[in-house]
């Protein structure tokens, strides 16, 4: 049997204090882990061009691990209170590139890093409007963006680089090599 306890230590930061007993054994593990909510992310294309959007927006963790603080990523967020997965990916589609989708479809979901980050991210993939604009400011949500569109040759030719990626990005390059564009 397992007995979970956990206590708040920061505002979405915890510790759990994890007891796993059976007949011939006990054990205790204490561990903290981050509770981040759900969030989406999307891979965005324009159909006219035949391009797929990317976005590269400073990241510190980047920075301080000696990688470029810049990395090429896909558009992602945060689900607010009261919104669904559907509503929080075309919201940050319009924020991250100026444009609302044509149309969505959710792919799956995916949990970000079980041991450490309670964090489950839906997938969608979104046709948009071609985009014009290839800088996004929003300073309420901190974000300088710059839009990398790219053909699905170019994105195989990273693929083959094995290049460190954030997951969600790397998944999406994986999922673009299969899809039939």
């Amino acid at each position: 049997m397992t007995n979970i306890k956990r206590r708040k230590i920061y505002k979405n930061i915890y510790e759990l204090f994890i007891k796993y007993t059976n007949k011939l054994d006990f054990k205790e593990i204490r561990e903290n882990y981050i509770y981040n909510g759900n969030s989406v992310s999307a891979i965005c294309f324009n159909k006219q061009d035949q391009v797929f959007y990317f976005i590269r927006q400073m990241r510190p963790n980047y920075f301080f691990n000696k990688f470029s603080p810049y990395p090429l990523e896909i558009v992602a967020g945060g689900i607010k209170n009261k919104e669904s997965s559907r509503q929080a990916i075309i919201r940050e589609i319009k924020e991250e590139l100026g444009v609302k989708p044509i149309s969505v479809k959710k792919l799956e979901s995916l949990i970000i890093a079980p041991d450490i980050l309670e964090e489950i991210t839906d997938i969608y993939l979104a046709y948009v409007p071609r985009i014009t604009n290839f800088k996004i400011i929003n300073p309420n949500e901190g974000e300088y963006i710059k839009i990398i569109p790219m053909k699905k040759k170019q994105i195989l030719e990273i693929l083959k680089t094995n290049k460190t990626q954030n997951i969600v990005t790397k998944y999406a390059f994986l999922k673009i090599k299969e899809l039939k564009i």
